[in-house]
């Protein structure tokens, strides 16, 4: 299987993250190499993909067959967002994340775990157009982490530094009836992880754990409280996505479908 390509690229322009730290090339080294890791071991032996990650001069640093994750001081078009992923005319997905909403490089809430959230969701799931059915007449979409996002683990690097990355969902979690476990951190037993309770549960917590889903009703899909609105649960950052989001374009395709 080939690996996909990510270049990790800092247009920071010098802006800091909440607790006032900087974007580097030896941050983006690090981040790189945990998400390397995560991707391309524990998550590539559940669902089997790869990637490969390295760390841009600049902007016009992306090579052909590239997608690019560019770090940004904020997002001018999405305001108070923190990350959106989408795709350009040409159909190469790219991703965008705003380092002023982030609280610190490497920490739970940090720009590390944005990128292995990204990544991995994208990986599970290209096109941001897949659903997994529960046969209860229910569709949940067919994202790696976000049931349990709120929950994070560490990656050591080489040098010693400890880089948070994003808790993710295992095959059976998609499975109606499968036995668990159903997220990674539950499978691996470190510490801070909140199992989902079954398949297509929403991990408990204190918020920051959500999915997209949408009742079927015949040839019409429409959500599940009966309005256009398809989030579940509580979003880490932002009660409601960007528009060009991945989650955004799930909801707007799903609020228009017949």
């Amino acid at each position: 299987m080939n690996a996909v390509q990510w270049v990790l690229i800092d247009n920071t322009e010098g802006a800091t993250t909440t607790d006032g730290s900087k974007l580097s090339v030896v941050v983006l080294s690090r981040i790189a190499e945990a998400v390397n890791s995560q991707v391309n071991k524990e998550f590539a032996a559940e669902w089997g993909t790869k990637a490969k990650l390295r760390v841009g001069a600049n902007v016009k640093d992306i090579k052909p067959g590239e997608w690019a994750y560019v770090f940004l001081p904020s997002l001018p078009d999405a305001p108070g967002a923190s990350a959106y992923h989408d795709v350009n005319n040409k159909g190469v997905p790219f991703a965008l994340c705003a380092v002023k909403t982030c609280q610190s490089l490497y920490g739970p809430n940090g720009l590390s775990v944005d990128a292995s959230h990204e990544i991995l969701e994208t990986a599970g799931d290209e096109g941001a157009n897949l659903f997994a059915n529960d046969n209860k007449g229910v569709l949940h979409a067919l994202e790696m982490c976000d049931a349990v996002e709120v929950q994070t683990y560490g990656k050591t690097c080489k040098d010693g530094t400890v880089v948070q990355v994003s808790n993710w969902l295992l095959r059976s979690w998609f499975v109606p009836g499968a036995a668990g476990p159903y997220d990674y951190m539950t499978m691996a037993k470190l510490p801070g992880a909140v199992a989902p309770t079954g398949p297509f549960k929403t991990a408990r917590g204190h918020g920051g754990n959500y999915q997209i889903i949408s009742k079927a009703a015949g040839s019409k899909q429409v959500s599940a409280s009966g309005q256009p609105h398809q989030i579940e649960g509580t979003r880490r950052k932002g009660s409601v996505p960007h528009w060009n989001s991945r989650a955004g374009r799930r909801i707007s395709s799903l609020a228009t479908l017949d």
